[in-house]
């Protein structure tokens, strides 16, 4: 029987369960639709737990395999994506898997039940029938770009039977799940076309998550997958396309409505302060567009100790572990009058000791390398061991970024662009970091990877960016030096090249012994039984 916790919605953090939820309870009532449509949202906050093991964190698990990354305790695991020897029994790989399974979950309960709740409103129901779908299409869209093919469901499942199911196309994951319901949310739904003040979905939120599917969709592995929906793909690991952008008729069409999206936000955000970003304060507000929500004592963003340096004691955490770091190769590759590179804007490398450990909080040794700024939470660092920082999933630089992107692509494909809009939103960036524009003429797509590489650094983007171009930066001394086909690529410190097998990330190794009809990805362990 499947089911959620029945929350009390007083608050949207404080989850208090009153009871347990299934599809044959009757829910009529406007609290109870309201509680429907906030369980959707509860696998968001695990985004920044931890792997199972002292010293990780899931964020830094879509880090690491980019290989920009760096560690300072092994127990993250980090050593095992750079020797090539990590397999989907890892924590890094079932945990995400059954977060975002249980995002699903919750969001088809709630999609089943939220027509019965006759006492709301229609226009409501309606509202909250479009964040539901929103967060449904959000959960794919993170599933697929992970692991490619996956278990499609978007019924409640009724027994344990119902859980026997093979592996979708991707295709029809993006064409039949995550597109529709985002479209949906778009133009069909009652959700305010305005920001997003709270954490909850509104168009703004659906637009911005749209124009990334579409921008993705016109990239890797969608297009090639699409010339034939018949072939295992992921399982044959049998990949071969490199061009970019993508020069097909479906790419050209996904690009053209992402531009849609894009324009409709572009100017109705500030890009913020560099500080907004580490200042619990400007949560949901400045160029937040969707940020999952913490609240210090309520629910803690869990990331920020892994951002501190192992063990030097310069917060009042118990813990310091040193394991979400940019690697030092991608730090040298910033231009060195980069605002961004400025002590303490997006990252530092001093501080002083806490002041439990000690009373004049004395300057603490020499650090390493640096650390991320950007999640440096001082409250929670200096005194309370509590942070209420909200984690960025989308933010107005990000589409000012993926504007450029599309415009550039699309004029490169043949559509006439005005050079402006080609432009203007890596310039903004760029601005307000101090540095140069780039003209149209001479943009290129090393510009605008490098540019996205050092402004959304560590912000779960690299990943996909390499996924859906199937290319990777090139570190070098104060810029990267050049773009490649991600195949046949060599981290500086990982010992082997990039293959098809790192096109897609292995298959979560319990949901292979739960589920006998699912099958790994190419070249990755455990194997189902039987392959």
């Amino acid at each position: 029987m499947a089911g959620i916790l029945f929350f009390s919605c007083n608050e949207f953090l404080a989850e208090h369960p009153t009871g347990t939820l299934t599809d044959e309870a009757q829910i009529t009532s406007i609290p109870g639709g309201v509680a429907l449509a906030t369980g959707a949202y509860r696998a968001l906050p695990d985004w920044t737990g931890g792997g199972n093991v002292w010293g990780s964190s899931l964020p830094g698990s879509l880090e690491y395999p980019t290989g920009k990354a760096y560690a300072q305790y092994m127990g993250s695991d980090l050593w095992k994506y750079e020797t090539d020897i990590m397999d989907g029994t890892h924590p890094y790989f079932t945990t995400i898997w059954n977060n975002w399974y249980r995002g699903v979950r919750d969001a088809n309960l709630a999609i089943k039940m939220l027509p019965g709740v006759t006492q709301m409103p229609e226009a409501d129901r309606s509202k909250y029938m479009g964040e539901v779908r929103t967060l449904r299409a959000f959960y794919y869209f993170c599933l697929v770009r992970l692991y490619g093919d996956v278990i499609a469901n978007t019924t409640v499942l009724q027994n344990v039977n119902d859980a026997q199911q093979p592996r979708t196309s991707l295709v029809n994951i993006y064409d039949k799940i995550i597109v529709p319901d985002l479209e949906f949310a778009v133009n069909e739904s009652n959700l305010q076309d305005t920001r997003s003040t709270d954490g909850r979905v509104t168009k703004h939120v659906a637009r911005a998550i749209l124009a990334d599917v579409y921008l993705t969709m016109a990239g890797y592995p969608y297009q090639e997958a699409r010339t034939d929906t018949t072939k295992k793909w992921c399982e044959t690991g049998s990949w071969a396309m490199t061009e970019y952008p993508v020069n097909t008729p479906s790419a050209k069409e996904l690009l053209q409505k992402a531009k849609t999206q894009l324009d409709f936000l572009y100017g109705k955000y500030p890009i913020g302060n560099f500080s907004d970003l580490n200042n619990p304060e400007m949560d949901n507000q400045g160029g937040a567009i969707f940020q999952i929500q913490y609240a210090s004592g309520i629910r803690d963003n869990g990331l920020i100790v892994h951002t501190l340096p192992l063990s030097l004691q310069i917060s009042v955490f118990d813990v310091e572990t040193g394991t979400f770091i940019p690697s030092t190769e991608y730090l040298n590759s910033y231009d060195p009058a980069d605002i961004r590179m400025q002590e303490r804007v997006y990252f530092y490398s001093s501080d002083t000791k806490a002041a439990k450990y000690d009373p004049n909080e004395s300057p603490a040794p020499k650090f390493a390398t640096r650390y991320l700024q950007k999640y440096y939470d001082k409250d929670a660092i200096k005194r309370s061991a509590r942070s209420g920082l909200n984690f960025n999933l989308y933010r107005y630089a990000d589409i000012l970024l993926m504007q450029t992107e599309v415009n550039w692509a699309l004029s490169r494909l043949g559509v006439s662009i005005p050079d402006n809009d080609i432009i203007k939103g890596i310039n903004e960036v760029r601005t307000r970091a101090g540095l140069p524009s780039f003209s149209a003429e001479g943009l290129t797509l090393l510009d605008i990877m490098s540019e996205r590489a050092y402004e959304l650094v560590f912000e779960n983007k690299m990943l996909w960016d390499q996924r859906r171009t199937r290319k990777a930066l090139v570190d070098g001394s104060g810029q990267f030096t050049s773009i490649e086909n991600f195949v046949g690529h060599q981290p500086v410190n990982f010992n082997f090249e990039f293959s098809n097998k790192h096109l897609l990330s292995p298959v979560s190794g319990t949901e292979l012994d739960n589920n006998r009809k699912c099958t790994q990805n190419f070249e990755w362990l455990p194997l189902q039984k039987g392959e």
